[in-house]
C-alpha cells in the first residue's frame, strides 16, 4: 500500500495522497500516544506532517521508506510542539558533565562499539520476513506492546509474541553463523 501510493503521489496523483493519509493515520496517530501526547496535539501533529508533505512532495522524491519517514516527521513534530508550548530550553546537566568526564578515545570508542552493534543489527533485520521486520522495529524501536503491535497489524497477540521470538531467534543464528564464519575465515591467518 505505502510504496505505491507514494510513489502515485510524488507523480502527482491527489487520491494517492488521500490513501497515504487513510493508510497510516491510525499507526501515526497511535505512536502519538505512546510516546506521551494527548489526541488532540497528536491529531494536529499529523496534520501538519502530511501538509507539509503536499506542499513539498516535489523535493521528496529520494525517501524510499515512507512509514519511518513519517514516523520520525510525526516525532520532530511533536516535540516542536512541546518545545513551543513549553517555552522551555531543555539543558541535560547529565550530558554536560558526562561530556567533560570521558576522554576524547573513550568518546571515539563508544562511537565505534555503537556504529559496529547498529550495523550488526541492520544486517540481521535484513535476514527477516516483512512482518517480523516490522513487528521487531515497533516493539523495538518505537516501544509498543505487543497488544499494540497486534492491533496496528490485525494480529492475535500471542502471534506477535511467536513472530518476536522467531525473528529474535533468527537474528540471533545469523550472528552466530556470522561469528563462526570469521573465526573460520581468521584461523588461516
Amino acid at each position: 500500500m505505502g510504496a505505491d501510493s507514494w510513489q502515485e503521489f510524488l507523480q502527482g496523483d491527489e487520491a494517492a495522497f488521500s490513501k497515504l493519509y487513510c493508510g497510516y493515520f491510525n499507526e501515526l496517530f497511535a505512536y502519538g500516544l505512546k510516546i506521551g501526547f494527548d489526541e488532540e496535539v497528536c491529531k494536529d501533529a499529523i496534520q501538519d506532517v502530511f501538509y507539509k508533505i503536499f506542499i513539498s512532495r516535489k523535493q521528496l522524491t529520494y525517501i524510499r521508506n515512507i512509514e519511518s519517514y513519517l514516523l520520525h516527521c510525526l516525532k520532530n513534530r511533536l516535540f516542536d510542539i512541546h518545545n513551543v508550548e513549553s517555552k522551555i530550553n531543555y539543558i541535560n546537566y547529565n550530558d554536560i558533565l558526562l561530556e567533560n568526564e570521558n576522554s576524547v578515545v573513550e568518546k571515539i570508542i563508544e562511537k565505534e562499539t555503537e556504529l559496529l552493534l547498529k550495523d550488526s543489527i541492520k544486517q540481521s533485520m535484513r535476514i527477516l520476513p516483512p512482518k517480523q521486520r516490522k513487528i521487531i522495529y515497533f516493539h523495538y524501536r518505537l516501544n509498543l506492546s505487543f497488544d499494540e503491535i497486534a492491533a496496528l497489524l490485525e494480529m492475535k497477540p500471542d502471534a506477535v509474541k511467536k513472530s518476536a521470538y522467531r525473528a529474535l531467534q533468527k537474528m540471533k543464528e545469523s550472528q552466530q553463523l556470522k561469528n563462526s564464519l570469521f573465526s573460520f575465515f581468521f584461523s588461516f591467518f
